[in-house]
């Protein structure tokens, strides 16, 4: 996976402004409506290669090989750069009904296999679920993205989250509307922190000399 590009430089999740080790900052953790995730790691830039296996493997299920070899190299490299990844709870974002049911499976279930395996964190994939279809994400803009998955999970059992520190894992974080609306049902659920880990991030979302209008 030479041709993949990493993210060594990590950044906040509600500012998207450069933060050490992917820390959500204080100023933001203050200043936004909601409990947030206390952190966001992602490894790879989506783009090339990684964009294609991400893609490809949503409708194919002959990719599952390629993405598992990434998953498998992501969490390797997580460990290298940032160190071991603690939690009590590993739990894969949830595809909506609509699209598990065309597709079959769902590609978040695979890395947070991978990332529970390497940091022996529990695994639990039906903690989380899809309340509700969302339409797709691509063309919204940021603040209609987290309008767009407002009110779309739930958690299905409060008592396995509830002061727990869970980490939330997908394939793509593009604004982090997705974590972040996560996030806000699983504090509702009693989790004592939750933090997030991508395979690969959006960098043309990423802060770039100017701040974005959050709250």
């Amino acid at each position: 996976m030479s041709e993949c590009s990493l993210l060594p430089i990590q950044h906040c999740i509600i500012c998207d402004r450069i933060s050490e080790n992917g820390a959500t900052h204080e100023t933001c953790i203050k200043n936004y409506s909601n409990k947030v995730p206390s952190r966001l790691l992602a490894v790879y830039s989506y783009e090339g290669k990684v964009r294609d296996c991400i893609k490809f493997s949503k409708y194919g299920a002959r990719q599952f090989l390629s993405l598992r070899r990434l998953c498998a190299e992501a969490v390797s490299i997580c460990q290298e750069m940032w160190g071991k990844l603690e939690g009590d709870v590993c739990m894969p974002v949830p595809s909506s009904p609509r699209k598990l049911a065309f597709r079959g499976f769902n590609q978040a279930n695979m890395i947070a296999e991978e990332v529970s395996k390497k940091f022996r964190i529990n695994l639990q994939k039906n903690i989380l679920s899809r309340t509700r279809n969302t339409e797709e994400q691509y063309a919204r803009s940021r603040v209609l993205r987290r309008e767009n998955v407002g009110g779309s999970f739930g958690v299905v059992n409060v008592s396995a989250v509830r002061g727990k520190k869970v980490l939330v894992v997908d394939d793509i974080c593009t604004t982090g509307a997705t974590f972040l609306e996560s996030a806000r049902v699983l504090y509702g659920a009693g989790a004592a922190d939750v933090q997030c880990f991508a395979l690969s991030k959006r960098e043309k979302f990423c802060y770039n000399n100017r701040a974005w209008p959050l709250f």
